[in-house]
């Protein structure tokens, strides 16, 4: 009895591993390669909604006429429901195995493959990677970002000390160099600053006039 208790033991405890894991063990090898290199969170409207528009949508999407399998992925209460052909669902939250259009992005089958090959599309590793970190983070949907209201960010903390920030953008530039183990250009002259300040604005070279008055200038915000 004992061996027994201790063998159904270790069954259960393997199998909750398994679960807690997900199912990344279970992906394609060029695509659990990229899975180690994704970001930590996988936002819908960022990564996800992209991806689906540029790959899936031309079948799948608003336009009835061109719709296959009555199965649209660009409604949520859609993509998350059961297939009208009684094969499960395209996406469930938690589950790459039960997620139906996630199967079949990563089936070496080409009657199953989606985006199917004579579409001439196909997603790259990295983006069904970014789909399987989706849906084992739980597949949360966003209203496209046009329809969100903004929300304040906290800015960063740089690990340089030393490079300046006038404003708090700069802060998220510095911090994604640092992400990128770049460094800065050094700070252009002030002849190339108006140039550059000029022709952003309003499309058009300074004038002599301007360029002579921005170099006597030497207040902090003459820029």
């Amino acid at each position: 009895m004992c061996v027994r208790n201790c063998i159904l033991l270790l069954f259960w405890t393997c199998l909750s591993a398994i679960i807690s894991v997900g199912c990344s063990s279970d992906l394609p090898d060029d695509v659990e390669a990229a899975y180690a290199s994704l970001p930590e969170k996988v936002d819908f409207n960022f990564h996800i909604r992209p991806i689906l528009s540029d790959r899936c949508f031309s079948c799948h999407g608003p336009d009835e006429n061109t719709r296959k399998g009555e199965l649209r992925l660009d409604l949520e209460e859609e993509a998350f429901a059961a297939l009208k052909s009684g094969s499960g669902h395209a996406f469930v939250s938690g589950s790459l195995n039960r997620s139906q259009a996630f199967q079949r992005m990563i089936t070496s089958d080409p009657e199953l493959q989606m985006p199917p090959p004579d579409s001439k599309l196909e997603l790259e590793s990295e983006e069904v990677a970014l789909i399987a970190k989706w849906i084992e983070q739980g597949a949360k949907w966003k209203p496209h970002w046009a329809f969100v209201a903004p929300q304040p960010v906290a800015v960063p903390r740089l690990k340089n000390e030393d490079w300046v920030a006038n404003n708090e953008i700069d802060y998220f530039i510095w911090k994604k160099l640092e992400e990128s183990e770049l460094q800065p250009n050094e700070m252009a002259d002030k002849e190339r600053l108006i140039r550059r300040v000029s022709l952003d604005l309003r499309g058009l070279p300074p004038t002599i006039e301007e360029i002579d008055a921005f170099l006597k200038d030497d207040s902090p915000d003459a820029y």
